[in-house]
């Protein structure tokens, strides 16, 4: 029997920002860049990427903006305007920045329900961090169609379906 989807809640560190997760996502990276190391304070950043329309902003409201990324599009961090804590970003990711989102695994109340699936860029992890050797990782990025479950890749058809409809896939 398989168990039912209960949404998740999250939000920012002074409780202004509330949001709700509907599904499961995609997939769960953690990042071992260092753009995600400086981004975050910490040695990796723990991101679950989700289609945008099932993160419901629940209480509250987020303050958007755009800072330089590694790739040159841009990345555009959702922060609590009180205390700051980003609680999702959106990246350029082929044209799709405005179907998937990437919230922070540690803004959830219960951040241990999404565990990485996978480590990336970990040609630039710290040193000390240890990854268990049964976790799969890559050195820099990793492709798709080898990565994501079988569900993961039929959603995202469906929002590549949805980006080519509004003209904004590329």
């Amino acid at each position: 029997m398989i168990d039912a989807f209960e949404p998740c809640e999250g939000g920012c560190t002074c409780g202004h920002v509330r949001y709700r997760v509907t599904s499961d996502p995609l997939i769960v990276h953690a990042c071992h860049c260092r753009w995600c190391q400086r981004q975050s304070g910490t040695a990796f950043a723990t991101n679950a990427l989700i289609e945008t329309d099932r993160v419901e902003l629940i209480q509250g409201d987020v303050e958007e903006m755009m800072i330089n990324s590694p790739s040159g599009n841009g990345q555009l961090m959702a922060r609590c305007p009180k205390c700051r804590v980003t609680v999702w970003t959106h990246y350029y990711f082929g044209g799709l920045r405005d179907y998937i989102r990437f919230f922070k695994v540690g803004t959830l109340d219960d951040p241990d329900r999404y565990p990485p699936d996978v480590h990336i860029f970990t040609s630039t992890k710290q040193p000390w961090v240890i990854i268990p050797p049964e976790h799969k990782c890559v050195e820099e990025y990793y492709v798709t169609r080898e990565t994501w479950s079988k569900d993961s890749l039929t959603r995202s058809e469906a929002i590549i379906e949805a980006a080519k409809a509004s003209g904004d896939y590329e």
